[in-house]
């Protein structure tokens, strides 16, 4: 806690509100240890790592200007209730994670290809503003001619195409894959260099998912870049 590490941690977080800074952590987080060894119980003896919003909410106080900080690898959206009771009392729930100074980050390992098949790449907890999302091939994909594309699937409501297919038979290692962000333009696969998504998407609560035609070798690794719309919204890697 009095660390450099612990202070500056502590000084980023705590600048952000005159209240209370509460925290939303899984007892079998990876992170709980950390984040208990960073913000133990407060001044005024009010513990401040919580198991659920409920619990965390219960601490805040209307009016003061409370945050509730989510764990990157909590994956339960608040309900319907909790949301209410965060605005109720003025209280903002926002993510811990990747932050690049512009937008929230997830990234996915590489992987296999969906095998003329729709495999998910990403879960999207509640309603986000996706800035861009990035493949890039690690194993040179096969001969067999086959079509990708990005496919957004809520949770709640029909499945949407963010891009059109684009052909992805012998991409070799180092090509990157992305979309323009507008629905009708075919995905992009360049090697050495890449556009930046130009419009951003919202992205329902769901799955961000590649789309294939057929049954190919290789291997691909993905990255987002976006903002939260609701409450404690994230991406995180399916």
């Amino acid at each position: 806690m009095n660390a450099g590490y612990g202070m500056h941690v502590v000084g980023a977080i705590l600048g952000k509100t005159t209240g209370k800074s509460f925290f939303v952590c899984a007892s079998n987080d990876v992170n709980n240890q950390n984040i208990n060894e960073l913000f133990t119980v407060d001044s005024e003896g009010v513990k401040r790592v919580w198991s659920t919003f409920t619990d965390a909410l219960a601490q805040c106080v209307a009016g003061r200007g409370d945050f509730v900080f989510v764990s990157p690898n909590y994956t339960t959206a608040p309900s319907a209730a909790e949301l209410l009771a965060a605005e109720t009392k003025g209280v903002t729930i926002s993510p811990l994670g990747e932050f690049n100074g512009y937008a929230y980050t997830a990234s996915r390992a590489t992987a296999t290809l969906p095998q003329t098949a729709t495999g998910a790449l990403f879960t999207v907890t509640g309603r986000v503003k996706l800035l861009g999302i990035y493949g890039e091939v690690t194993t040179i994909l096969g001969a067999t001619a086959t079509n990708a594309k990005l496919i957004a699937t809520p949770t709640v409501g029909s499945a949407v195409d963010i891009c059109a297919a684009v052909a992805v038979a012998n991409l070799a290692v180092g090509t990157q894959l992305g979309i323009t962000g507008t629905f009708a333009n075919a995905m992009m696969a360049t090697n050495g260099a890449i556009l930046a998504q130009a419009t951003p998407t919202i992205i329902k609560a769901g799955t961000i998912g590649l789309n294939t035609t057929a049954n190919n070798t290789g291997s691909v690794k993905w990255r987002v870049e976006y903002l939260p719309i609701d409450p404690a919204a994230k991406i995180i890697a399916a």
